[in-house]
């Protein structure tokens, strides 16, 4: 019975009398074990639905007790998996107590994970507010706002002067460039840039903030856009008034020495020509300011032929200073000399009624120059008092 149960025999007829029950009990006792050992190798097979013993039978009982308290603990665990985790066990000792815990951990983290979903999706709703609230405003907005995928570089979000100014098909290349240029260079903070955009006619200026931010959960750049054609445009007049002399358009005295000052000081190679016109005054007393005002455009207008980068200063009524890069003396004297006898062809024109004439000194300026800007000057108009002389020499010869 103890070693194998289902060998054992007992035949109770061949039994003395006096022993038959004796041998009924065995039989009992025998049944009970068979079926105690099935109930024990169900349990730990982990199987919980198989026959249970027959309910007289006492060796089992702790068994039966077994399996019903890991079925309850069974259910318990589906309930927990549903999320209901109010379930304790009570039972079971030790292993009662960290069940217990695991629960309370488990409902711990379920209400700290309910929490961050209800707070990310408050967050995203006001994203979306925010979002709704600032598309209904720049709608409306005299600026130019763009918002603009950081990865991408699509438009997530135009108002409309954005869609109308990109329509403009001269300007969308050098918009794309320029936004290509400011998204690679957008750290974490705003940052004030400016932008111009021209079809060689007509220009346009802006002054954009740019911002970094999240749209609808992509990493974006907003950019807004002021239009500040009309401010550069008034700067620019300003700065003609405060640079430019007023007659010939040319820079003023004031701009023409700071403008030799920056040369100088960096070092650039140059030649600086001092320009005296000849008879103005004479055309000033006998024909009128008019007429010499008519003589210094004409100066002027020559003076300006002498290269395209060549930058021209009215010093006073009748001097003008030329600077001009990377031109050696010699060819300046060349180059003044055919501007000189362009002019006096004017002589013989008709309705000309004085001479035309100018006469002009050049220095030469080199990166190694020590020579302050005063000296330069000094020499360059002694050097026109000497062209001047030796035409007079010349002329009475």
């Amino acid at each position: 019975m103890i070693y194998s149960p289902d060998n054992a025999r007992l035949d109770i007829d061949k039994l003395p009398e006096d022993f038959r029950e004796l041998g009924e009990g065995l039989k009992y006792f025998a049944e009970c074990l068979i079926e105690t050992r099935d109930l024990a190798k169900a349990l730990a097979k982990g199987d919980l639905n198989g026959k249970l013993p027959s309910p007289d039978n006492e060796i089992a009982a702790p068994l039966k007790s077994l399996k019903s308290s890991l079925k309850h603990l069974a259910w318990q665990s589906q309930q927990v998996a549903k999320g209901d985790y109010k379930q304790r066990v009570s039972f079971m000792g030790d292993f009662a107590a960290a069940f217990n815990a695991m629960i309370e951990q488990l409902d711990k983290h379920r209400k700290e994970l309910m929490e961050e979903i209800e707070s990310g999706k408050r967050k995203a709703l006001e994203l979306i507010q925010c979002n709704s609230l600032f598309e209904a405003i720049t709608v409306q907005a005299s600026q130019w706002i763009v918002v603009v995928e950081k990865e991408t570089g699509k438009y997530l979000f135009c108002n409309y002067p954005a869609t109308s100014i990109l329509a403009e098909d001269e300007f969308e290349p050098q918009l794309e460039e320029w936004l290509v240029q400011q998204i690679k260079s957008v750290g974490d903070s705003p940052f004030l840039v400016e932008l111009s955009l021209s079809n060689g006619e007509f220009a346009q200026y802006f002054s954009v903030m740019v911002h970094p931010l999240r749209w609808y959960g992509s990493q974006a750049v907003a950019f807004a856009f002021s239009d500040v054609s009309a401010e550069r445009k008034q700067l620019q007049e300003l700065e003609s008034v405060a640079y430019r002399d007023t007659l010939t358009k040319a820079y003023n005295r004031h701009y023409g020495m700071q403008l030799l000052d920056n040369w100088l000081n960096g070092k650039s190679r140059f030649v600086l020509c001092f320009v005296d016109m000849d008879n103005l005054k004479y055309v000033n007393d006998n024909f009128g300011h008019t007429e010499g005002d008519q003589y210094i455009l004409t100066v002027m207008d020559i003076l300006r032929t002498f290269s395209p980068d060549v930058q021209i200063a009215r010093l006073g009524g009748d001097e003008f200073m030329l600077l001009a890069q990377d031109w050696a003396q010699k060819d300046a004297e060349s180059r003044l000399e055919e501007l000189r006898n362009t002019l006096v062809e004017m002589d013989g024109e008709p309705g000309s009624f004085y001479n035309h004439s100018m006469s002009y000194g050049i220095v030469e300026v080199d990166e190694d120059n020590e020579i302050s800007r005063t000296d330069l000057l000094s020499i360059a108009d002694e050097r026109m008092y000497e062209y001047k002389r030796a035409r007079k020499i010349l002329r009475r010869g």
